[in-house]
């Protein structure tokens, strides 16, 4: 009746698990997911039959790598590391329940996106009478995900606007052949949006 017990006890770790709500994990997890979007919505943009990147699989690491290597003057930029430290919280806080490694993840993010801060963004938080110091692993994990996502946004708007002078000068180099229309991530995985 081995796996009995077993079925128990993993039954009660699903139960306990249920009931219990990580606000935490919620911000990482959902903020991870919009982050993987918007390098969805980059490569999709860059590359001219995105369907052949998609097929893949690539893993959010080499997205990054790949967004990344296409940024003119924006691969240099400090919040690659951000976004890279947001995908480390989220592996942890998605593969194991519980763990030093998680706080160890934490740190290292709030070490990172303490220094993207502006004066300004100090001192909107400061003037409510919170220390950066004391900023809950919740707000400076929203606040990095929102920090990221206003990057890839511009990113994206940049790139969109590269795509959009490279099909035009495509259109007036070859006037009668069809466009390469631009797909969504979507469309490149063959799914309907």
């Amino acid at each position: 009746m081995a796996g009995k017990n077993n079925l128990d006890k993993y039954a009660k770790m699903f139960e306990k698990e249920m009931a219990e709500i990580d606000p935490l994990q919620q911000i990482v997890l959902k903020g991870h997911l919009i982050i993987e979007a918007a390098l969805d919505n980059i490569l999709s943009t860059i590359f001219f039959h995105a369907e052949h990147v998609f097929r893949g699989r690539f893993t959010f690491m080499q997205k990054v790598q790949m967004a990344r290597a296409f940024g003119l003057r924006k691969d240099k930029n400090t919040i690659w590391n951000v976004i890279l430290s947001i995908n480390e919280v989220r592996n942890e806080v998605a593969h194991n329940l519980a763990g030093d490694k998680r706080e160890t993840k934490l740190k290292q993010l709030r070490r990172l996106v303490l220094m993207e801060m502006t004066e300004e963004m100090r001192a909107t938080l400061e003037k409510g009478g919170t220390k950066l110091a004391d900023l809950s692993s919740e707000v400076i994990v929203a606040h990095s995900c929102n920090l990221c996502i206003g990057f890839l946004g511009a990113y994206e708007d940049d790139i969109s606007a590269l795509r959009r002078i490279i099909d035009s000068v495509d259109h007036g180099l070859n006037p009668h052949q069809e466009r390469v229309l631009r797909k969504t991530p979507e469309e490149a995985r063959g799914k309907k949006s």
